[in-house]
């Protein structure tokens, strides 16, 4: 049975970017405020106002990014596939393992396959046969957002000059904007790749949008609230991934390990109960735990 039919664990992370150099994520169109520099934020309207933003797609690229090449290079092809040379991506491969097992068996291939096959970045963040684990909502202002206008020109690596410009670029350069992060059904190393994108972050290893050259797109990120929803059966000590949720059967169909969990200290700051699931909120303070615990999950992977 396709996993995303059914749902045996789910984070949610809500988080606060923080701008410390200037931030630009460019319009793809012109505004018609002739007052706007001639490159523009991105912009969208926010309870009735227009307003700048961040858009989710964005944050999710840079995060796939930078995990691809972390696992790429522990791991090579298993670990990420290149989406670039089509020959060599996971939707090729897949494809290829598709006509196979039409000749050899006359089938399709079943989801369980197509995820057991796939590199370990599709694997979180989705391919073309493959539906994403992890998603990211727009970024909207918490407060004032500073923008100012900066001016440049591109200059000619043969002659010196100035090639193309001037031209003028809208940059925000203070002020806070929140999001949230959320995966289900994932495996423990597979927050832990969340983990590390977020500490790229903060170790300015990873930045947004344009101009990253010129020293712009660097944020900080703040884990203001964690909230999972687990079985109502999982341990309270316990935070378990789908390999120690599914059956036996399902488990191995998908590559999943039975030990799929962590332990943690931290205790929620409160508990929700339903039918099926417990939901734990935790504060921002156990992040660092509930962080270093799935990270240690994803070096287990890599090694």
């Amino acid at each position: 049975m396709p996993m995303h039919r059914e749902r045996h664990n789910a984070l949610e992370l809500g988080i606060r970017l923080t701008i410390k150099s200037p931030l630009l994520i460019k319009s793809g169109g012109i505004s018609t405020n002739p007052s706007l520099p001639y490159m523009q934020f991105v912009r969208t309207f926010v309870n009735g106002a227009e307003s700048i933003y961040v858009p989710g797609s964005s944050l999710k690229g840079i995060f796939r990014s930078y995990v691809e090449k972390v696992l790429r290079t522990k791991k090579g092809h298993e670990g990420a596939c290149d989406i670039v040379e089509k020959e060599k991506s996971c939707n090729k491969r897949l494809e290829e393992i598709e006509k196979t097992l039409k000749d050899k068996e006359g089938r399709d291939i079943k989801s369980e396959e197509i995820y057991k096959e796939s590199c370990r970045t599709c694997k979180i963040f989705g391919n073309t046969r493959l539906k994403s684990r992890a998603s990211i909502t727009d970024a909207y202002p918490s407060g004032e957002i500073k923008t100012e206008t900066r001016h440049g020109v591109a200059i000619s690596r043969l002659t010196h000059a100035v090639a193309q410009g001037p031209f003028d670029m809208e940059v925000a350069v203070s002020g806070t904007l929140c999001s949230k992060i959320y995966l289900e059904n994932f495996e423990m190393w597979q927050l832990g790749t969340v983990a590390l994108a977020i500490k790229g972050l903060n170790d300015g290893l990873i930045r947004i949008g344009f101009g990253k050259n010129r020293g712009f797109g660097e944020v900080a990120v703040d884990v203001e609230t964690v909230q999972f929803t687990l079985a109502s059966d999982v341990p309270p000590a316990e935070i378990w991934g789908v390999g120690k949720s599914v059956s036996k059967e399902i488990m191995n169909n998908y590559g999943f390990v039975s030990s799929d969990a962590i332990i943690i200290k931290a205790k929620p700051d409160k508990i929700d109960d339903d039918i099926i699931y417990r939901i734990r909120k935790y504060s921002s303070d156990s992040w660092d735990e509930i962080s270093s615990e799935s990270l240690s999950k994803l070096k287990g992977i890599l090694s």
